[in-house]
């Protein structure tokens, strides 16, 4: 942990002992994230694909702590997944289960409403994941949008981030409906198939390796301004140059994830546990699962910061400054 600690300071200039600064966005001299056809792409991919990834892992955390005002797309978020559970929960209670049960919380039977497997069933299941998943993706534009201006030496606001989304509505809308196909039926397996663990596997096989290789079809509609199709092929493209700095990022972010998740633990555990208290286990409990909550949210926040550094990367063969830690120079106007 010591080493890791020191790797830290090492690369993005972090001192744990040194009092939080408030300072305005930093306006740094980047390759902007638009791509350019000139720009050759020499130096993506070969050697040196774990010091990129930890740095572009590292500097969206940085680049987060420097810029508070992203944390917005984090509450945002949080909103989202908000509404996910109630949507999932409610077509729950339709189906006549009730979702409480399991937590201790609620017995008994509900009435069925609405049959699982019906054709009206699969409308709302359908409906309601594409309403999260327009939501999701029309943040992530927006959150895109927003670094992207950063990178480029502007001020960049919320309202602009998500103004600059709405102009790509018609591929986000697409992709949206893409998500919900694929959540709806992930829904239906794990509701209509619920014990069977070999078909939830197989499911999840299937579907991780999609979400991998269109890992760019967000970045490349709001930064190239290419339909769905043409942003899908070229989100093959670029999976190929950059998948060991993808693979070290999210290793270095499942580290971090455990480390704070770990230590978050530890009062409900020397707490809650021990009194034996219902009331205060199950505040504990839920204080807990707050943490991982805003965890997530979080890290869908520094996930957005960091496709836009790996796809400034993969355009013009440099991590971007920011992203390193290194003051940059102001543009002239």
């Amino acid at each position: 942990m010591t080493l890791f600690l020191d790797y830290i300071r090492k690369k993005v200039g972090w001192c744990p002992n040194t009092n939080a600064i408030r300072t305005a966005p930093v306006i740094l001299t980047v390759p902007s994230a638009t791509a350019d056809a000139s720009v050759p792409d020499g130096g993506v991919g070969g050697p040196g694909r774990l010091d990129r990834g930890v740095n572009l892992a590292l500097g969206s955390l940085l680049i987060l702590i420097r810029n508070g005002r992203l944390l917005w797309f984090s509450f945002l978020t949080g909103l989202v997944l908000a509404l996910s559970l109630v949507t999932s929960f409610g077509l729950q209670y339709l189906s006549g289960i009730n979702p409480l049960t399991g937590f201790g919380l609620a017995t008994g039977s509900l009435p069925v409403l609405v049959a699982a497997g019906s054709s009206f069933w699969l409308v709302l299941t359908f409906m309601s994941q594409f309403v999260v998943a327009f939501c999701s993706v029309i943040l992530m534009a927006g959150l895109i949008s927003c670094v992207s201006l950063l990178l480029s030496g502007r001020t960049a606001t919320i309202r602009e981030g998500m103004s600059n989304a709405g102009n790509h509505l018609l591929p986000i809308t697409g992709w949206a409906l893409v998500y919900a196909i694929v959540a709806t039926v992930q829904f239906v397996i794990m509701n209509l198939y619920p014990g069977d663990l070999f078909l939830t596997i197989i499911s999840g096989i299937f579907f991780l390796p999609i979400g991998f290789i269109t890992l760019f079809v967000v970045p490349v509609i709001v930064l190239e301004g290419k339909g769905l199709a043409g942003a899908v092929m070229e989100s093959l493209s670029l999976i190929r140059k950059t998948w060991g700095e993808i693979l070290v990022c999210f290793f270095v972010y499942i580290v971090l994830w455990f480390v704070v998740a770990f230590v978050a633990l530890i009062p409900a555990v020397a707490v809650g546990f021990p009194s034996g208290d219902p009331v205060l286990l199950s505040l504990s409990i839920g204080l807990y699962l707050l943490v991982l909550m805003i965890l997530i949210m979080v890290y869908s926040t520094t996930v957005g910061i960091f496709l836009v550094g790996l796809y400034s990367y993969a355009r013009t063969g440099r991590v971007p400054l920011m992203f390193e830690g290194k003051p940059g120079v102001k543009t002239v106007a």
